[in-house]
């Protein structure tokens, strides 16, 4: 995919910037800070919620993280969504969903990258042909954090982790959703139909999984998951959402982890709530079999024009 062929598919998606805002897990977290109306009644046990989250993690960035929100310039995130607490799995896991989030208040926009996480990339102790979701598994979320850092070559300020479990826990506190499914198909059990389908706590890991009878891989999931973190992000601002404010801190607290302070939180909520003008890109492979196994390949042109939007976006490139 040529540069010229990137920045179209940029554009194409920007038509959708209002809803795929929507799916930024970082919004599970904003949200409670930039809504008064919960944080007059609820600041007390949203702080405790928060910090319960908050997890340090070492990182290469050569910039203070603090310093950058706290001055109100361009910061980034690495969203990760581990596939721990899926159908019971207990062990570190791997990262499902790994996204590059950039929020710059100057331009009013928050740009939002995609990356496959069976991207193929080097590992240092580890060989070259790993997969890129691998890092977390050799390494946790620092290294995860700083694999992302030197693979796409900007800094990376901060992280947010939730794992699976934590959609379940979030569709039981919330209540079932309507989602605009594309493509009828079967996964553990459930059918899927073409069209509107209701998503609830029983069906909604079957949903999200589900990527072998989907011509487009792990791209197609990407997707369900997106749709899926729509529905209860916009429950949460109805009375509803409010009257069951505690399941959904518990459920938080419980699955998430960031290295992002509540005096951060409050800082962005004040500084960076106009940043809501989005755009999604997707970094873009081809699939290829390396001894057997599964690989997105991603041309160094990808990755270059990649770089490019996010060091624009982080105003590196003044």
């Amino acid at each position: 995919m040529s540069e010229q062929e990137v920045h179209r598919h940029h554009h194409h998606r920007i038509k959708k910037k209002r809803r795929i805002l929507k799916i930024c897990i970082i919004i599970f977290i904003l949200f409670f800070v930039a809504s008064g109306v919960i944080i007059a009644k609820v600041y007390n046990e949203t702080k405790s919620a928060i910090d319960v989250t908050y997890h340090k993690v070492k990182n290469k960035s050569e910039r203070s993280a603090s310093r950058t929100i706290s001055n109100g310039k361009p910061f980034s995130i690495l969203l990760l969504g581990t596939d721990t607490g899926d159908y019971g799995r207990t062990y570190t896991g791997r990262t499902d969903t790994m996204m590059v989030a950039v929020v710059n208040p100057n331009t009013k926009k928050t740009t939002l990258v995609s990356i496959p996480r069976d991207t193929e990339i080097a590992i240092p102790g580890h060989g070259f042909e790993n997969k890129i979701n691998s890092a977390y598994t050799y390494g946790g979320t620092s290294m995860a954090m700083n694999i992302m850092q030197s693979y796409l070559d900007v800094p990376i300020d901060h992280y947010i982790e939730m794992n699976m479990g934590g959609l379940v826990q979030l569709s039981s506190a919330l209540g079932p959703i309507k989602v605009d499914n594309d493509l009828d198909f079967d996964s553990i059990g459930y059918h899927f139909k073409k069209g509107i389908v209701n998503i609830n706590k029983n069906n909604i890991l079957a949903y999200t999984r589900m990527r072998y009878q989907d011509s487009r891989g792990d791209y197609g999931r990407q997707l369900r998951q997106r749709l899926v973190l729509e529905g209860p992000v916009k429950k949460i601002a109805t009375v509803q959402g409010i009257s069951s404010y505690k399941d959904i801190l518990s459920a938080l607290s419980s699955n998430m982890k960031t290295d992002i302070t509540f005096k951060e939180i409050k800082t962005i909520a004040t500084k960076y709530r106009s940043a809501d003008d989005v755009e999604q890109i997707q970094l873009q492979g081809y699939g290829k079999m390396i001894d057997g196994i599964s690989f997105q390949v991603v041309p160094q042109k990808n990755v270059d024009a990649v770089t490019k939007e996010l060091r624009t976006a982080l105003e590196l490139n003044k």
